[in-house]
């Protein structure tokens, strides 16, 4: 092979190389990364809600319904924290059910880092009072504080009044007969998008806040029975994407 001849092959092997690398790059650029979401199951031991199994039927659905990746977090008694806790900080959204756990040092760590990573999240019905280490997390991280004088207890649900928002999107169809958490007063910030009626008056139910430059949003409901329904499942997935949208 003449060495002109030579010299124009190799050119066009590298011309045909960047041209795959740009098209590769492009491909990714088109397609978008599947969304990483951690479940963080910490209410298990309270009959009501198993969130060890509801929230891994969650997480099915996400992954089945919506192509997300997905990671359980389950708590572990014997080592006060989280199995794994660390990949939470990798997670692009996380969704939270927990209920009175002390977590040690380290796990409680990972989670103040992570909630104040901006970062967006859930927090489903007992979360808001999650973390007996960290009593204030309530009004501080998502802006109201669980219960009152008069207990955590409101009533029975008689209805949901929404107030309209994407996160109810195709979800119109949800109701439930649960009893609904007293919660109060509000920080300025909340932009509260369901309230509940009682036999004892309305009280909030859902919310959104932006939380050290995250979104949040909290829905102070989530019975394994309500956690089944299609709606509540559209619900989570809505609000997932709502939160992983940065803050303008």
């Amino acid at each position: 092979m003449q060495p002109f001849t030579r010299r124009l092959v190799a050119l066009t092997l590298l011309a045909l190389a960047s041209f795959s690398l740009a098209c590769s790059h492009a491909a990714e650029a088109i397609t978008p990364r599947a969304m990483r979401v951690c479940l963080v199951s910490g209410a298990n031991d309270s009959a009501p809600y198993g969130t060890d199994a509801s929230l891994a039927a969650l997480a099915r659905y996400l992954e089945t319904e919506h192509k997300m990746t997905c990671t359980l977090l389950a708590w572990d008694a014997a080592t006060a924290g989280f199995k794994d806790i660390d990949r939470l900080l990798e997670a692009d959204a996380a969704v939270f059910f927990v209920r009175r756990k002390t977590p040690d040092a380290h796990n409680l760590d990972v989670l103040r880092r992570f909630f104040a990573s901006g970062k967006g999240f859930i927090a489903l019905r007992s979360t808001s009072h999650a973390w007996e280490n960290w009593p204030d997390f309530d009004a501080e991280v998502l802006g109201a504080k669980y219960g009152g004088a008069k207990g955590g207890n409101f009533g029975i649900a008689d209805r949901l009044i929404r107030k309209p928002h994407p996160i109810w999107a195709g979800t119109e169809d949800f109701d439930t007969k649960c009893d609904l958490y007293r919660s109060g007063p509000l920080a300025p910030d909340v932009q509260v998008l369901m309230e509940g009626e009682t036999k004892n008056g309305v009280m909030p139910v859902a919310w959104t806040r932006v939380h050290g430059g995250g979104r949040l949003f909290h829905l102070a409901l989530g019975y394994a029975y309500d956690m089944e329904k299609p709606s509540f499942r559209r619900i989570v997935a809505n609000a997932l994407h709502w939160v992983s949208t940065p803050v303008r």
